[in-house]
């Protein structure tokens, strides 16, 4: 039932969200040139009708990629006006650019305008009618069914809260199912012993039942799936690998193989490998050229203020651990490499330069790794890169700090422009902020942490 019931929502957000765009500009057709307030114009019916289908599949892509058909992104959002703007705005765009290369049919420019504005407020609708739909089928009577947990501890009694607190649910626990030798006291609903288990269906008529089983018993899956076999309902595990980001959101097909993500990795999509590879490379460029008179001038000081390079080599870790040679403006004394690659820089560090001091206060040093970013082993944004020797140190001593190289490495992040620079401050609190970025990442999010680099994340009192 479960299943079913998403499913069937699903698709019918779906079929909504699609007919939005053909509902939209035909009824701006209507307005252009059916109503007879405008002058008329000659008009080749078949391009528009082709025009109307190519912005049909482009929204499809666009809603697709930012999830606008899900209903978990339709109970996550708060207005939607966000969402509904930014998939109109993405299609516009690509709509004009197309447009203005395409000459074979100059179009409306009223059809074109009013198609977009008509869509933005249809979707606006869709989404605010979609919700009110749900909720008012799962608020009467028999909108929510009854299903029943197998687990009373900590980890089942959390998995009846997130269903009871979620007002779309189409479901509602009427028990829980003591696993033997389980204590119950943490739940909610009412409690049956393991040897109960047919009171699920005489006494409370569960629908369902739903496995919920913490990590460290997962092994006992099969045991109880062939306990469950006398009933007659349909059951199915709540998958968890704990608390934090380890959770599995999604099941694939991989040559007929079905394998469960235990996290989704960004570095998986395509707007990941193909729009940010891309969207670092144009920037990087941008940015080398913006900065050629100062790089020059920032060399000559180098070189003229103390002996040794003007770029400094040092090797770090990027992406699924693979190491690479990260390249700074020099900003200290030459030394030993032994003695720079395993002591982070402090306060009044001896070692740096005068000059070095104002590089580093002023991220100037950062610079040449743009060069980084066009060879591919850095990116723009993402979680700083790290040592190897503290890599080594790191792993072992904060969980999850691995974690943060399932994206490549970056210029800036979330933890930068958020203050957490330097040795001051918390290697733990970082890697969280890593992860959020990890578990959040869109060109969006991307475009956001650049701004706010610009703004405020350029010069830090935390660098030194």
């Amino acid at each position: 039932m479960t299943r079913r019931s998403v499913n069937l929502i699903e698709f019918c957000l779906r079929l909504c969200c699609y007919s939005i765009p053909p509902v939209a500009f035909a009824t701006a057709a209507y307005v252009r040139f059916g109503t007879g307030y405008f002058a008329s114009i000659p008009v080749t019916k078949g391009s528009y009708l082709v025009l109307t289908l190519c912005i049909t599949l482009l929204w499809a892509l666009v809603v697709e990629h930012i999830k606008l058909d899900s209903m978990d992104t339709l109970v996550q959002i708060r207005t939607g006006i966000r969402m509904s703007f930014m998939a109109t705005a993405y299609c516009s765009v690509i709509t004009l650019a197309g447009l203005f290369f395409y000459r074979g049919t100059t179009f409306a420019r009223l059809f074109v305008v009013v198609g977009y504005i008509l869509t933005f407020l249809f979707s606006f609708t869709m989404i605010h009618i979609v919700r009110a739909i749900v909720y008012t089928v799962s608020k009467s009577p028999n909108g929510r069914f009854p299903i029943a947990i197998v687990g009373a501890d900590a980890w089942a009694a959390r998995v009846a809260d997130h269903l009871s607190n979620n007002r779309f649910a189409p479901c509602k626990v009427a028990c829980h199912v003591a696993l033997p030798g389980e204590a119950h006291s943490l739940a909610t609903a009412p409690v049956l012993e393991w040897s109960e288990l047919d009171q699920v269906l005489e006494r409370y008529n569960c629908r369902e039942l739903l496995i919920a089983l913490p990590p460290h018993r997962l092994g006992e899956a099969q045991a109880i799936k062939d306990s469950l076999q006398k009933l007659s309902i349909p059951f199915r595990l709540v998958l968890s690998f704990g608390d934090g980001d380890l959770v599995p959101d999604r099941l694939f097909d991989f040559c007929g193989l079905p394998l469960l993500d235990v996290r989704t990795y960004p570095v998986d999509t395509v707007g990941y490998a193909v729009g940010k590879r891309v969207f670092d490379c144009v920037l990087s460029l941008i940015c080398l050229i913006l900065t050629a008179p100062m790089t020059a001038l920032v060399a000559v000081l180098i070189k003229s203020t103390s002996s040794g390079p003007i770029l400094f080599s040092q090797e770090r870790v990027s992406l699924n651990g693979k190491k690479f040679h990260m390249l700074k403006f020099r900003t200290m004394y030459v030394q030993d490499s032994q003695l720079s690659n395993t002591q982070h820089t402090k306060p009044g560090d001896p070692r740096i330069t005068p000059v070095g001091k104002l590089l580093r206060k002023t991220s100037l040093d950062e610079l040449p790794q743009f060069i980084n970013v066009l060879r591919g082993d850095m990116s723009v944004v993402g979680p700083r890169p790290e040592l190897t020797h503290f890599v080594q140190k790191f792993r072992d001593e904060i969980p999850s700090y691995m974690l943060r190289h399932n994206v490549k490495c970056g210029i800036t992040g979330w933890a930068q422009v958020n203050g957490l620079r330097g040795s001051r401050t918390s290697m733990s609190d970082r890697v969280q902020y890593d992860l959020f970025y990890l578990s959040n990442w869109s060109m969006a999010f991307d475009c956001k942490i650049i701004l706010l680099t610009l703004l405020g994340g350029v010069v830090s009192r935390n660098a030194y």
